[in-house]
C-alpha cells in the first residue's frame, strides 16, 4: 500500500502570484519614474514657449520695431487677442502695486539688482484660466555727476537707473490644451507599456519558469505517494532540464534502495521464521529436559534412599559383628568392610544431594514452585539454622554465631525457601572456613529502603572479584585447591539466587578475594593460600528481602 501524501504546508501566495506581483510593482515604479521625468520636461518645454514669445516681443519693442497702439499713459497698454503689452514708468509702479502685485515685485527686484533684466511666471485667473506674465526692465542713462574713475581701467561703470517696466501678458488656451494632451499621452503610454511588460513577463514566467516547476512538483507528489516508476521528461535545454535529470537519477537510486530493502526484509522474514522454529524446538527440548530431570530425579531418590538405608544397616551390623567376631578373624578385613560401607553411604548421600538440587532447579526453571507466604520469626529461624549446622561445623572446629539487630520487624515470606537459601550459604561458609574459624549469620535492616538484610560471613580464602558473578552460574566450581578438596555440585548458589529472586530479593557476595600467593617466613618461594593456613580474607554473602512478598508464582 503506497504511503499517504505528507501534510504539506498551505500555500499562502503562489510562486506565480509572487513573481507577477513583484514584477508588476517594479514595472510600475520604473515607468512612473521614467514618465515623470518626461512629463516634467514636456511641461517645461510648453512653459518655455510663452517665455520666448514674451522675450521676443520685448526685444522688438525695445528695438523700435513695434509700438503701442495708443499713447502710453499711466498703465496704457496695447492689446491683441490673448496678448497684453504695456509700459509702466518707474514713478507709476508704486501706484499700481495694489492692483498688480507682480509688477510691483518685478520693479522691486530690478531696483535692488541692477543686473536683473527680466522676470516671468505662470499664473491663473480666478476662473482657473492659465496665462503667462513677463516683465522687462527699461533702464535710463547713468547720472552725469558720477562718471566713475577714468584713471582706473578696472573701475565698474555706474549702474543705470530703472526708467520703466515693460509688462507682457500672454493668454493662450492652446498651452493648457497642449499640457493636457501631453499628460494624457504620457499616462496612456505608461499604461500601454506596463500592460505589455506585464503580459510579456507573465508569458515568460508561465511558460519558461513556472510550468517546469509545476511539472516537477507534480512528479514529487506522485513520488511521495509511493510511485517510483515515473520519470521526468522536461526538455527545456536549461537548468530545469538538468534538475529533471538529477530528479530521475534520485528516483533510480531510491528504486534500487527499495529493491535492496525488499530483499533484505524478505531474507529477515525467512530468518525470523527459522529463528521462531528454532525457538520452538529449543523450548520443547528444554521442556523435555526439565521433565526428564524432574522424573529421573524423583525416580532415583527412592532407590538411593533404600541404598543409604541398607548401607547404614550394614554398617551397624558390622559394628555389632566387630564386637562378637572371633579372635582369629582378620582386623584388616573388618576395617575394610567398614570402609566400604562408609564409602557407599557417603557416595549415596552426595548423589542424593545432586538429585535434590537438580529436582529443585528443574522446578524453578519450569515455574512450578509456589511461594507460600506466612509470618516468619527471624530469631527462631536463625537459631534453628545455627543449631542445624553446628554438628557439621564442630567436626571442623568452626564456631557458628548468630547476630540479630534489636527491634527487627516481622518478615512475611516463604519460610521453607528462606531456610533453604540460608542453609546453603551456611554450609558453604562452614565448608570453606579453616579450623578455628568463625561463621556469622547476621540479620539487620537496610537504612535506605527498609528491606531486611541477611549476612553470612566466613573466614575462608574468599572469592576473587572476577569470580564473584561466575559462582552463581550453573555447575560452576572455581579452580582452587579448596574447591577441589571439598567437592560439590556447583548448583547450591545457583538455586539460592533463583530462590532469592523468587522471594523478591537479591543475593550477591562481597570479598577481597584470595591472595594469589603468600610470602614465606624463610624467604623461600611463595605458596598458594589454603584453608589449612588459618583465617583468610573471607567472604560475605548478602541476601536482601522485602518485608512483604506478594503471593503467587513467579
Amino acid at each position: 500500500m503506497p504511503p499517504s501524501l505528507p501534510n504539506l504546508p498551505t500555500i499562502r501566495l503562489s510562486l506565480a502570484a509572487k513573481c507577477q506581483l513583484l514584477f508588476g510593482l517594479a514595472v510600475l515604479l520604473i515607468l512612473t519614474a521614467a514618465l515623470l521625468v518626461v512629463g516634467l520636461r514636456m511641461q517645461a518645454l510648453v512653459t518655455e514657449g510663452p517665455l520666448r514669445r514674451s522675450r521676443d516681443l520685448a526685444g522688438l519693442y525695445l528695438d523700435g520695431r513695434i509700438d503701442l497702439a495708443a499713447p502710453p499713459g499711466p498703465g496704457a497698454t496695447g492689446e491683441a487677442a490673448g496678448l497684453v503689452l504695456g509700459r509702466v514708468d518707474d514713478a507709476e509702479v508704486d501706484g499700481l502695486s495694489d492692483t498688480n502685485p507682480f509688477l510691483a515685485a518685478a520693479a522691486e527686484r530690478f531696483r535692488a539688482d541692477p543686473a536683473a533684466v527680466e522676470l516671468g511666471e505662470a499664473a491663473e485667473d480666478a476662473d482657473g484660466t492659465r496665462f503667462y506674465r513677463y516683465a522687462r526692465a527699461i533702464r535710463g542713462v547713468p547720472p552725469a555727476d558720477d562718471p566713475g574713475d577714468p584713471g582706473d581701467p578696472e573701475a565698474a561703470e555706474p549702474p543705470a537707473p530703472l526708467a520703466a517696466v515693460l509688462l507682457v501678458e500672454i493668454r493662450d488656451s492652446e498651452v493648457a490644451a497642449q499640457l493636457l494632451r501631453n499628460r494624457v499621452y504620457i499616462v496612456a503610454a505608461g499604461l500601454l507599456a506596463g500592460l505589455l511588460a506585464i503580459t510579456t513577463f507573465w508569458f515568460v514566467t508561465t511558460r519558461l519558469v513556472l510550468s517546469p516547476v509545476r511539472v516537477l512538483r507534480g512528479y514529487a507528489l506522485r513520488v511521495a505517494n509511493g510511485d517510483l516508476s515515473l520519470r521526468s521528461d522536461i526538455n527545456t535545454g536549461d537548468e530545469f532540464e538538468q534538475l529533471s535529470d538529477v530528479f530521475n537519477q534520485m528516483l533510480d537510486g531510491l528504486k534500487n534502495k527499495q529493491d535492496q530493502l525488499f530483499r533484505v526484509n524478505k531474507s529477515l522474514d525467512l530468518k525470523l521464521v527459522e529463528l521462531a522454529e528454532s525457538n520452538v524446538t529449543l523450548y520443547e527440548a528444554n521442556k523435555m529436559k526439565n521433565e526428564f530431570l524432574a522424573n529421573v530425579s524423583h525416580e532415583l531418590r527412592t532407590p538411593l534412599n533404600s541404598i543409604i538405608g541398607f548401607a547404614e544397616v550394614l554398617q551397624s551390623s558390622l559394628d555389632a559383628e566387630e564386637a562378637e567376631r572371633p579372635r582369629n578373624d582378620s582386623a584388616a578385613q573388618a576395617e575394610k568392610r567398614q570402609r566400604y560401607a562408609g564409602n557407599i553411604i557417603l557416595s549415596s548421600k552426595r548423589l542424593l544431594e545432586l538429585i535434590n538440587d537438580l529436582l529443585d532447579l528443574a522446578k524453578i526453571e519450569a515455574g512450578r514452585l509456589e511461594v507460600r507466604l506466612a509470618p516468619v520469626s527471624l530469631r527462631d529461624t536463625c537459631e534453628g539454622l545455627a543449631a542445624l549446622i553446628r554438628p557439621l561445623a564442630e567436626k571442623k572446629n568452626v564456631a557458628v554465631k548468630v547476630r540479630l539487630e534489636p527491634g527487627l520487624p516481622t518478615l512475611t515470606t516463604d519460610a521453607g525457601k528462606l531456610q533453604q537459601i540460608l542453609f546453603n550459604l551456611l554450609a558453604n561458609a562452614v565448608k570453606f572456613s579453616p579450623p578455628g574459624g568463625v561463621v556469622t549469620l547476621g540479620v539487620g535492616e537496610e537504612d535506605a529502603t527498609g528491606r531486611l538484610l541477611f549476612r553470612v560471613s566466613d573466614q575462608g580464602p574468599g572469592v576473587a572479584p572476577e569470580d564473584q558473578e561466575r559462582i552463581f552460574e550453573k555447575f560452576i566450581q572455581l579452580e582452587t585447591s579448596v574447591t577441589r578438596a571439598h567437592g560439590g555440585t556447583g548448583l547450591g548458589l545457583t538455586i539460592s539466587r533463583e530462590l532469592a529472586e523468587l522471594l523478591g530479593g537479591t543475593i550477591h557476595v562481597q570479598s577481597r578475594g584470595p591472595s594469589a600467593e603468600t610470602p614465606r617466613s624463610d624467604g623461600g618461594p611463595r605458596r598458594t593460600l589454603t584453608t589449612r593456613d588459618g583465617p583468610g580474607p573471607g567472604a560475605t554473602f548478602l541476601l536482601t528481602l522485602p518485608r512483604n512478598r506478594p503471593s503467587g508464582r513467579r
